[in-house]
């Protein structure tokens, strides 16, 4: 035959199987355990790198949500603020109008009052002066009778000038 030997072929042949049976089991194998533990490793943290995605969003989400109330409270809190501001500088302002109201009251009757001591003043003034005047004209032709109606008259006219004056 062609120089073949059946035998060494077979041996040959079984050699080359239980090295391709101890090549598996030594190498294969454990190649692909490892390669199955190293996907399985990335998956996992594909999973989780998913799942601290989620996480994140959802918390950026939650602090937009949170920074959004607070601005919202915030501007509520700056209106109540400047509402009670301009409440507080109307008080203010109402409180400093009645009094000037008030000191100007207190003013117009103290003027008042001014004015009518002036005037009792300058009235009594000047009855003493026509009272002198009156007793220069009259001391050469006094008599009683005609002095006491001189005095009747002036008082009389006095109190009507007076009463005149008071209405008005």
């Amino acid at each position: 035959m062609l120089g073949f030997d059946i035998v060494q072929v077979l041996l040959h042949m079984l050699n080359f199987v239980i090295l391709a049976g101890g090549l598996t089991l030594l190498l294969y194998k454990p190649v692909t355990k490892f390669l199955a533990e190293r996907r399985a490793h990335f998956e996992a943290l594909e999973a989780q790198t998913a799942a601290a995605k989620e996480e994140s969003d959802r918390l950026q989400a939650a602090y937009a949500t949170r920074i959004r109330d607070a601005e919202a409270e915030i501007a509520a809190l700056r209106q109540k603020a400047e509402r009670e501001g301009a409440a507080a500088a109307k008080s203010y302002i109402d409180a400093a109008k009645e009094k000037s109201a008030a000191i100007l009251a207190a003013a117009e009757d103290a003027a008042e009052m001014r004015r009518a001591q002036i005037l009792d003043s300058a009235q009594t003034e000047i009855g003493e002066l026509v009272l002198e005047a009156t007793q220069k004209l009259l001391s050469d032709t006094a008599d009683p009778e005609r002095t006491h109606a001189l005095y009747d008259e002036f008082l009389r006219r006095a109190e009507a000038d007076a009463a005149g004056r008071k209405q008005q």
